[in-house]
């Protein structure tokens, strides 16, 4: 295999980037230590030569991942390295810890000043079994500077621009107003929240469950809802109200935070990030159709005012981005790891393979997230299926295998792989 055999078109320069501000949201990210990381199997075996070339094209096709935060964690700083810098490359007897020990390897990516905030890990089997993967490539990267429109359009050997192009848009006097008051008001009262919350965010567990992507088609039309009410529905109720789970979690209603996709971004949002995070309240149920219509309709009155939602939110990190800097001995606590929400669920765009690419990886791919106190999980569509990414306390984490049962019961392949 020779990545450079493979026509492309030539990135844009990461000069932009130099010393560019970090947006808030990416403010937040970092200091929470938000990390994101694809994975992707695959039927060959990956020499180490085949993963530095792998993470050349991932730094060529996104040049943000050439950079790190500076020392106050607000802005980009180049880091110049060549790609095998960030590579770690071992053969191994299980493919499934070599994931675990790469993502859970995490903090790596923050504590080393001399490296961007990106790694990449190739693992290949001693002995592979017979139709199933032989390697595995991982990349793990600070939230800051990798999304998921990104890793997708890297995936498909696409240019991405991590700074999105916006649109101008105005809120006018009185609304802006109203939004910079409510910033003031309401960030501080979300510091003194977190300095209460007492949950300990030091387990997490992570689980990846691949499935079929016809049998959730097939769900949706069976009960006439949208295969994302299907998607957001199978682990909210699965995990924490079906009857038959060994540790019951919780009876009371779900808040929940999920990320969307614009078709187009103004002025008021992200300056990094193209996601968008929406809020809702999904009630408990008794039976999973009844849960599965439930949100259905949460996800149907999607909020139209959402711009407005974004100027809030980013109103909100403004205050506190400078408060950490004002008093930055407020912010020692638990303010990065505090989630107000019960879960955090993010549906990504598919993950399909090109160009070189498509020759490699033609099994399953995974994504996730890892923030410390979040329960959350990431679902990657791909070409045939969808990986479910979790990462959750040891309560939830401990009804992964009823889940996966549960799953089964509903007519839905799918296979347990971490």
């Amino acid at each position: 295999m020779d990545a450079h055999s493979v026509s492309h078109d030539t990135p844009e320069r990461p000069d932009a980037l130099h010393e560019q501000p970090f947006s808030h949201l990416q403010w937040y990210l970092h200091h929470a230590e938000n990390t994101v990381y694809l994975a992707a199997e695959s039927d060959d075996v990956l020499s180490e030569r085949n993963l530095h070339e792998i993470a050349g094209w991932f730094m060529t096709l996104a040049p943000q991942l050439n950079y790190r935060a500076n020392g106050r964690g607000d802005r980009h700083l180049p880091v110049p390295v060549k790609p095998e810098a960030i590579c770690h490359h071992e053969e191994v007897g299980d493919l499934h810890q070599a994931l675990a020990w790469a993502i859970e390897n995490h903090k790596e990516i923050y504590t080393d000043s001399d490296r961007p905030n990106f790694r990449a890990y190739g693992f290949r089997l001693r002995r592979a079994r017979k139709d199933s993967a032989r390697s595995l490539y991982v990349c793990c990267s600070s939230h800051a500077l990798m999304e998921g429109s990104e890793s997708a359009r890297i995936m498909r050997m696409r240019n991405t621009v991590h700074h999105a192009e916006r649109s101008p848009a105005r809120l006018g006097l009185l609304k802006t107003a109203m939004i910079t008051l409510a910033g003031l008001i309401l960030a501080p009262l979300h510091l003194i929240a977190s300095w209460f919350d007492r949950r300990d965010v030091s387990h997490g567990n992570w689980a990846i469950i691949d499935i079929s992507r016809k049998s959730i088609k097939q769900l949706a039309k069976r009960h006439g809802v949208r295969q994302r009410s299907v998607l957001f529905s199978l682990p909210l109720y699965g995990l924490h109200f079906e009857k038959s789970l060994p540790h019951q979690t919780t009876k009371k209603a779900q808040l929940i935070s999920y990320s969307t996709l614009p078709d187009s971004k103004t002025t008021l949002e992200d300056a990094a990030l193209n996601l968008r995070m929406q809020v809702g309240r999904i009630p408990s149920a008794e039976s999973f159709e009844a849960h599965l219509k439930a949100i259905d309709q949460v996800l149907g009155k999607e909020d139209t005012t959402e711009i407005y939602s974004q100027a809030f939110y980013n109103s909100i990190l403004g205050v506190h981005r400078v408060l950490h800097r004002l008093f930055p001995f407020l912010y020692r606590g638990r303010f990065f790891t505090y989630v107000p929400y019960d879960f955090v669920l993010s549906l990504l765009p598919p993950h399909l393979t090109g160009g070189w690419f498509r020759k490699l990886f033609r099994r399953s791919i995974f994504c996730g997230s890892y923030t410390p106190g979040a329960n959350s999980c990431v679902f990657v569509p791909y070409l045939g299926g969808f990986s479910l990414n979790f990462h959750a306390d040891p309560k939830i984490h401990a009804n992964m295998d009823a889940f996966t049962q549960f799953l089964k019961q509903q007519g839905i392949d799918c296979r347990r792989v971490l």
